[in-house]
Parts: C-alpha cells; structure tokens; sequence
C-alpha cells in the first residue's frame, strides 16, 4: 500500500474514534475500539526491573499496572537464570534484596531437608550461588516470590501473557500502551489499551523505544579511547590459546563497529533423575539437529534444590548467534519463528547430552514450566534497543582504571544505583569448529570476561530518560554502549534501575513534573531511605544507623574512596572477588575518624569552596589526601570572629625553626567535631552527647549529614 495512502486512512481512522485519546504510534492500523484503562504508572515487563519499579511507585501510594508477557512475574529470574550474577551479596539492596532475604527464609523453612541447602548452610564463609543465603533457586520459587511481593500491594493490578504492539502519543509524550494478548505457543489474541500518566519499559528488548520511534542504539560501537574493547574483538575467554597470558586480547581484533549482538539462548533448568529411562528423555532429535554443534562436559552437582542445575552453554552448547539482533527488531509475529530456532538448537543440546554426551540420567524438570513442555517461558535475552538518554554510559564509567582510581569506577554524583559486574559478553560470533584458531574465521568471537577491569561503579538517573521523549523511563534498555551493558545486564542492576524509575515516576506525578526534570536529589534522597545502595561498601548494610548518611556523604566525594592505604592494603586488588578488595570496600563505621578523614568529609559534605593560601602544616603538605581539606578549614578559621581549628605550634629544640603541626591522623573528639561545624554554619551547635569521646566515622558521617539536611 502506498505510504501516502497508508498515512491518510491513520488519520481517518483517529478522527473517527477520538476515544483513543490520543495518536497511534506510525505504522498502526486501529479495527477495533478499545476501552482504556487509567493508571498512574503503566509497566511494561514483569521482570525484576519491572516488578521494582512497580513497587516503588505502588508503595508511594499510585495506581500501577504490570504488564508481562509470560504466565509468571520475575522474568529471566523466573525463566532459567537460577541465581544472583551479583558477586558480592552486599551490592544487592532494595526490592532485590527483599526478594533475596524471601528466598533464603523459605530455602531455610521449607526446603531446610534439602541436601544442597543443608550443605549450604555449613559453608564458612557463603560462596557465590549459595540457596541457604538466597543467592540461587528454583525457577517456581523465583516466580511465586515475585508474585507474593506484588500482591502485598493492592495498589498493583498484573496482567499475564500480553505483549506491548504499540504506544500512544502526543506529540513527543508517550501516553499509553497498546498491548495484545500473545499464548505459549505466540498467538496473539485481542487488543488492550492502557493510559498512564508515566510509562515504564522494563521489557529486555525495550521495544516501547521502537513503537515510538526514540533513538536507540543495537549492536557495538567502534573502537575509542572510551572503548578500548569495543567492536569486533578475539580474547581467549571461556578457551586456552597456547602462549597467552589470561585475558589476552588476540591479533585480528579490529574493533570494527557492526550491527551484531552477544548469543541469546533458553536457560534450560537440567534435573538429575539417577536413571537413565526416566520420562524427561528426549524420544527423538528435534528439527535440524547437528551434533557438530555441541559438546558436553558430565555435569551432576546440582546447583539449586531438588537436584536441578543450569544447563547453560557458552561456546558448543546452548548459547546460539546470529539471531539476537533480528529478535530485537522483530514485531511479535516473526518472533515465533525466532522462538523456533533457538528452541530447537537448544533441545538439539539436550540430546546431545543425553546421547553422545553420556548422560542420559538428565532431562527437563518435571515441576518446572509444567504448561510449557518443561521449557522455560522466556528467550534470555542478554541485550536489546538502548536508548539515547540524556547521560551514556560507557566502558570508561564502569572502568576502574581508565577513569577510576584503580579500586572504583568514577565518581558519579547522580547516581541512582551501581554495578558491580564484570564486562561479560558471550559469543558474538560462535565458534565453527572444535579445534579453534587463535582468531579469524572458525573461531569464537566478540567475547569477554573482563572481571579485574570493572570495580563498583555508579549509574546515574539520565540514562533512563530519553533526550527528547517524554512520559517514559527505561531501566533495562539503558542510554549506553555494547561493552557498558555487558556489565550492567545483569537482573540486580536492572531492578535497582527499575526501583529508581518508579521512585522517580511517583515524585513526578506528586511534582506534576516532567520526568527529565525530576531533581536527582530527591530521587537519591528516597532510594537511601529504601536501603538502596547508590555507593557500594561490603560492611555498611541498608539497616546501619550511618548507612543514610554516608551514602548521602560518598555521592559528594566526602569520603575518601580512592587511597589504597586508606583502605588497609598491602597489595594490589586482583579480581571482585579477592579478600583484598573485600577490605578495600570497607567504610570501617565504628573506627575512629581522623582529623584528615573528618576535614574532607566537612567541607566536602557542606559543599564549602576551597580555599587555600599556602601550605601551612608541616605534617600535611602538598600531595596528603588531607590538604586542601585541612588547609580550607584553617582559611575559614582564620577569617572567624573566633577561630575553631586547632593546631600546633612546635619551636625546635636548638632554636633554628619551628614545625606547624595539624595531627592529621590525631583521633577526633565530639567537642571538637561539633566546634568545627559551629564555625563553619556561624551558629553554635549542640555539644557532642559524649563530648570526650572519640567519633567513630560513623558517627561523624551522621552529624554532618545531620547539618547538611538542616541548612536545605
């Protein structure tokens, strides 16, 4: 049909039906009239992220509907990922640490009986993955939890097995969702509207970004001195290639940029059944089937209860490319004949396992999926659209190195959550034959493992909001780059994300505010009082008195996160997951702060200008992390009616000098800390309760945080 002619029959159709109340996104053609459905918040997406944002925003009291694509809330969570990619446990916080604590208290109940639980619970220190700390879990359990969670709020209507065809506009100003209902087997039924005065993506694939037609980027970026291992790329991750040191860049890696995307795949959730004719043995190959496509190595260690584990593949398994990118653009029609093929590749990989791969005791879980043929309900889709957002997140804002400090990635003041990740990316480009080259044609492509380059690092709000689009947030298909979302992609970040665009939604509404112009600040400010985690420390819980304030005070640079001596090591940190960088995350809240600690964390936390005349203190020269701290202070002292920063002069033995001494690393008292605050706030204030004592820094973060909430 001639697009002109095309466009003129929208028109009619709109002026004919202003019920609508709005316009249809182009390329929609309206058969039936719709009533719509009014919510504050409409969620597109029943994953984490989704089911995050929709309790934020229901908990602050707004009418939110969710609206997901499968039987079952939880997403990939509740789809085959069976654990927590988070590497530290302290890094989760908010609405995914409810749901941690929720699945460690039923392992611990319920399924106490369970051999992998009960050896779980033994283990000292917990490792990763581990169903005693609610680290790992069974698909069903993933999906009743997330369903409890949500139900708990009567504020929150679910509605299961629709998928979003269109939105609503006004102008630039999504409106509304236009939503179908889609089956297992993806038929798509009738049509449904949805009005919300906030629109929230949390679909992996962000395709409300495609129906409105908002900048986005797929595939990877070219190589850049942000990037440096962006595009087209050969490493010898998830393989040894003789001669190399570990994660090893390899010749032919030209850093092209290109329209690709990492391997998607069904997480297939595998059960031992001890035997080898159990009724979960596949009868037949499926379609297509080459078993040159696959290998195996025995796995029988169950990883969540009931003796089921991940039968995930990376290089010869279940991970297929050459499709993801065509997923993502795809209207939900094609979509099933996607489904296909990567439900076919990965039954082939079942087969294999069961035959040529020797194991004939594993199949499917016969409790999981039971309406579903035992597969899980969802494609894992490891990436989709990312927005153009008002901030993109690059490799060198998760980098801890490239603009880091060696142990963190930058600072980012409007952060609304963190990462943690390592840059993880499948295959781009699987490899064709087993005997792999180093590179070049045959051999794996696109991957890497780097889980030493990234240190925690901060995600701020604009990369949710769109540059010009308004009445939408999207916490998944974020404003960044290929090699960024190998990182952030993981459901912790993602809920963390969404949790922060419901917080925002709700203060939007309440403002009457565009979305772009909700202040970072309150949005920090309502996160921090829901235990979100926006500066990442392993000994500082959401529940700690301090944990407001110092969260408040980090986002600030009050504290000093970059001095390796600062943080007790003696050596360099080798990877997330070492002692040694367990120990640089410390804030250490019940140590004595130091006068060099406290200088910075006062002028840093009530914003005061720097000022420095000389280098006054013997003891604190240029190059100390303290000196413009301490210096600043001494200058606004000395310009005081009556001056309030102490220091020593010391005249030498013989007569030939004298030494000015601050004792940066002195311990400091309530008496003093609250005479240093009086002098910079002109005013006096309350003594110290125990002015004698010591402030631990915890204790020093809150009575300045207490001050600075004061003079807003």
């Amino acid at each position: 049909m001639p697009r002109l002619i095309r466009q003129l029959l929208i028109i009619i159709a709109l002026l004919l039906m202003p019920c609508l109340q709005g316009n249809i996104a182009s390329g929609a053609t309206v058969t039936e009239q719709m009533p719509s459905n009014d919510y504050d918040v409409v969620v597109i997406g029943g994953t984490p992220a989704g089911i995050a944002a929709a309790i934020a925003a229901g908990r602050a009291g707004k009418s939110v509907i969710i609206i997901e694509q499968s039987p079952v809330l939880g997403g990939v969570l509740s789809s085959g990922v069976l654990r927590l990619d988070d590497l530290y446990v302290e890094s989760n916080s908010g609405v995914m640490e409810e749901f941690r604590q929720r699945v460690k208290a039923y392992h611990r109940t319920e399924l106490a009986e369970d051999p992998l639980v009960k050896a779980h619970i033994k283990q000292t220190p917990p490792q990763r993955w581990n169903t005693a700390e609610g680290r790992a879990w069974e698909p069903h359990t993933a999906a009743r939890i997330y369903a409890e969670m949500v139900a708990e709020l009567e504020t929150i209507t679910t509605r299961f097995n629709e998928v979003a065809v269109d939105v609503k506009l006004k102008g630039q100003r999504i409106t509304g969702v236009i939503t179908r209902d889609r089956d297992n087997h993806g038929k798509l039924g009738k049509k449904h509207a949805y009005i919300g005065k906030v629109i929230i993506d949390a679909t992996y694939e962000a395709d409300l970004a495609g129906f409105a037609e908002v900048p986005f980027r797929i595939g990877r970026e070219a190589r850049s001195v942000a990037e440096p291992h962006a595009g087209l790329i050969y490493t010898n991750f998830f393989r040894g290639v003789r001669g190399t040191l570990p994660d090893t860049i390899l010749p032919g890696s030209t850093g092209e940029a290109d329209d690709r995307s990492q391997a998607f795949t069904y997480r297939l959730t595998g059960k031992n059944y001890g035997r080898p004719d159990h009724p979960y043995r596949l009868k037949q190959a499926p379609p297509d089937y080459d078993p040159a496509k696959y290998s195996w190595r025995r796995r029988n260690s169950p990883i969540i209860p009931n003796g089921k584990f991940d039968l995930l593949g990376i290089s010869f398994g279940g991970d297929l490319t050459g499709h993801g990118t065509r997923w993502v653009l795809a209207d939900w029609e094609e979509r099933v004949e996607i489904e296909k093929v990567y439900r076919n590749h990965d039954l082939g990989w079942l087969y294999y396992i069961q035959t040529k791969g020797g194991s004939p005791n594993i199949g499917l879980p016969d409790d999981e999926f039971m309406d579903n043929n035992h597969l899980p309900y969802r494609l894992y889709v490891r990436q989709g659209r990312r927005i153009e957002g008002r901030y993109t997140l690059t490799e060198s804002d998760i980098h801890k190195d490239l603009r880091g400090n060696g142990l963190r990635g930058p600072l980012n003041p409007d952060s609304v959550a963190i990462g943690i990740y390592g840059i993880d990316s499948h295959n781009v480009q699987n490899p064709t034959v087993r005997k792999q080259p180093p590179y070049g044609e045959g051999a794996a492509e696109g991957t890497l493992h780097l889980l030493d380059a990234t240190g925690p690092y901060q995600i701020p709000y604009g990369v949710m909001v769109p540059k010009h689009h308004k009445g939408i947030l999207f916490p998944v298909g974020i404003s960044c780059t290929h090699v960024a979302m190998c990182s952030v992609r993981m459901e912790p970040v993602w809920s963390a994300l969404g949790q922060a665009a419901g917080v925002a939604a709700a203060l939007a509404i309440d403002n009457d505010q565009e979305l772009s112009d909700v202040p970072v600040r309150q949005v920090q400010d309502e996160l921090v009082k829901q235990a979100c985690v926006l500066f990442f420390y392993t000994d500082l819980p959401g529940d700690a008195p301090a944990f407001e304030a110092v969260q408040k005070l980090s986002l600030l640079g009050a504290v000093d996160s970059g001095d390796v001596y600062r943080f007790r090591s003696n050596q360099p940190a080798t990877n997330l997951t070492s002692a040694v960088n367990r120990e640089a995350y410390f804030f250490l809240p019940n140590e004595p702060v130091t006068m060099g600690e406290f200088a910075r964390m006062v002028v840093k936390g009530f914003q005061i200008p720097l000022s420095i005349t000389a280098a006054h203190f013997s003891d604190v020269p240029r190059g100390h992390p303290a000196f413009k701290y301490v210096e600043t202070l001494y200058d606004y002292s000395t310009q005081s009616p009556e001056p309030f920063f102490d220091y020593e002069v010391r005249n030498d033995a013989k007569g030939s000098g004298r030494r000015v001494l601050v004792h940066p690393d002195q311990k400091v008292s309530g008496a003093k800390a609250t005479k240093i605050i009086s002098g910079l706030l002109q005013k006096t204030v309350p003594t110290w309760p125990k002015p004698d004592a010591k402030l631990t820094r915890g204790e020093a973060a809150r009575l300045i945080y207490q001050y600075m909430t004061n003079r807003k």
